[in-house]
C-alpha cells in the first residue's frame, strides 16, 4: 500500500511543485528536507527502536505520512509544504531502519536473500502501479478542466487513505523481539563493519543530484508530463521488481558483493549515456535499463547489511549506515536543481557518475573478503 503511494508521488511531486510556481531550486530544496531531517533523527530513533521495540515506531511513522498529507490535501503554501516536508522525515528516521530489523526478525540466513528480494519485487511492482495512476492530475486537468491544485488532491486523498489502511495492517503484526531497556554499545568488529559501509554516502550524494530530479528533468528536457512519465516509471519498476527477484539467484552463485559490484559498475555507464539521448524514448529505454541494474542489488545489500549486524543492534547498525546515506542524498536535490537552474541540465548525470563510481569501487575493496554471519 506504502510503495503504491510512493510511486505517483515520486513521480508527480516535482512536477506538481513546477506547475503550481516553485522554481527548479526551490523544488530541490523541498525535495531535500525530508532526507535531510531523516538523516538527523535516524540514529537516535534507531537506538529507540531497539531498546523499545520495532513497531511502534512504524506506527509513529504512519502518523506522520497521515498528517503530511493532509497538509498537501489543503494548501500548496510554502509554509506548509516544508512543513509537511519535516514531517515525512520525521516518518522516514522512524521508519527505515525499524522496517527492516522488524522484517529480519522474521528470517533466517537462509531465507533472507529471497524475503528481501521478494519484498523489493513485490513493492516494485507496487509502485509500478501507482506510477500509472499518477497520470490522473493530467487527464483531470486535459479534459475535465478541473484545476492543477485540486487534480493533484486526489493523489494526496489516496496516499492519506492508503497510510491508515497500511496503518491497520502493521497493528496485527506479531513482534517477537524482545528489547532491551538499556543501550546496546556496538563493539570495535560491529563498528568496523558500519564505517565501511559510510561509503554509500558517495551513492546518497550521486542518488540525490539527478535521481530524485529525473522526472522534472523529463520534464524540462523533453517537455514530457506525468501521463507519460507514469508509464515510463511503472515500466521500469516492474523490469527493476523482477530482476531484484532474481538478484537472490545471481547472489548464491558470484557473492553479494560480486552481485553489487557488477551490477552497479554496468549501471553507471547506462546513466552518462542518458543525457546524450537526442529523444525521450530512447532515454527512457536507457533509464528503465539503468534503474534495473542499480537497483537490483539493493535487496542483496539490505541482506548484507543485517545479516553483518546482530540482532541486538541491527536498527542503531542499520541507521547509522543510512545516516551516513541519507545526509549527502539530502544535500545532492539542492544541488542538481541550482545546476538546472543555471541551465547545465545535463551535468547532474556526469556529477552522479563519478560519485557512483568512487563509492562502487571503494565498496567492492572493502568488502570483497567480507564474511557473513550464520
Amino acid at each position: 500500500m506504502m510503495s503504491f503511494s510512493m510511486g505517483y508521488i515520486f513521480v508527480d511531486f516535482p512536477i506538481y511543485l513546477s506547475e503550481v510556481g516553485y522554481s527548479s531550486y526551490l523544488i530541490g530544496i523541498i525535495l531535500s528536507i525530508p532526507t535531510f531531517v531523516g538523516a538527523l533523527l535516524m540514529i537516535p530513533f534507531g537506538s529507540f527502536s531497539d531498546r523499545y521495540g520495532r513497531k511502534k515506531f512504524i506506527l509513529i511513522a504512519r502518523a506522520s505520512s497521515v498528517i503530511s498529507m493532509m497538509i498537501y490535501i489543503l494548501t500548496f503554501s510554502l509554509y506548509y509544504i516544508l512543513i509537511a516536508s519535516i514531517l515525512q522525515g520525521f516518518a522516514f528516521a522512524n521508519a527505515s531502519s525499524s522496517f527492516q530489523a522488524l522484517m529480519t526478525e522474521k528470517t533466517d540466513k537462509k531465507n533472507r536473500n529471497f524475503v528481501f528480494s521478494f519484498n523489493s519485487f513485490s513493492s516494485g511492482l507496487s509502485q509500478a502501479g501507482g506510477m500509472i495512476f499518477g497520470s490522473v492530475p493530467y487527464y483531470l486537468t486535459e479534459y475535465l478542466n478541473l484545476g492543477i491544485f485540486d487534480s493533484y488532491r486526489i493523489l494526496f486523498g489516496v496516499s492519506l487513505l492508503l497510510n491508515l489502511l497500511s496503518t491497520l495492517i502493521i497493528i496485527n503484526i506479531e513482534e517477537n523481539y524482545v528489547p532491551s531497556k538499556k543501550t546496546e554499545k556496538i563493539n570495535m568488529k560491529e563498528f568496523s563493519v558500519i564505517w565501511k559501509f559510510s561509503i554509500l554516502g558517495l551513492i546518497g550524494l550521486g542518488a540525490g543530484v539527478i535521481v530524485r530530479l529525473f522526472p522534472y528533468w523529463f520534464y524540462v528536457k523533453y517537455g514530457i508530463n506525468v501521463n507519460v512519465l507514469g508509464p515510463i516509471y511503472a515500466i521500469s519498476m516492474i523490469v527493476t521488481s523482477i530482476a531484484s527477484l532474481y538478484s537472490a539467484n545471481i547472489a548464491s552463485k558470484i557473492g553479494e558483493v560480486k552481485t553489487i559490484f557488477l551490477t552497479q559498475i554496468i549501471s553507471i555507464l547506462v546513466l552518462i549515456s542518458i543525457p546524450l539521448m537526442p529523444l525521450y524514448s530512447l532515454a527512457a529505454i536507457l533509464f528503465i535499463l539503468r534503474n534495473a541494474l542499480m537497483n537490483m542489488g539493493g535487496p542483496i545489500q539490505s541482506s548484507l547489511i543485517m545479516s553483518l549486524i546482530p540482532e541486538k543492534n541491527r536498527a542503531l547498525g542499520s541507521s547509522v549506515i543510512q545516516f551516513f546515506d541519507a545526509i549527502p542524498r539530502s544535500i545532492g536535490p539542492a544541488l542538481g536543481g541550482y545546476l538546472m537552474q543555471m541551465n547545465m541540465i545535463d551535468m547532474p548525470f556526469y556529477v552522479t557518475g563519478m560519485l557512483y563510481t568512487a563509492s562502487t569501487v571503494g565498496f567492492y575493496i572493502m568488502f570483497k573478503n567480507i564474511k557473513i554471519i550464520k
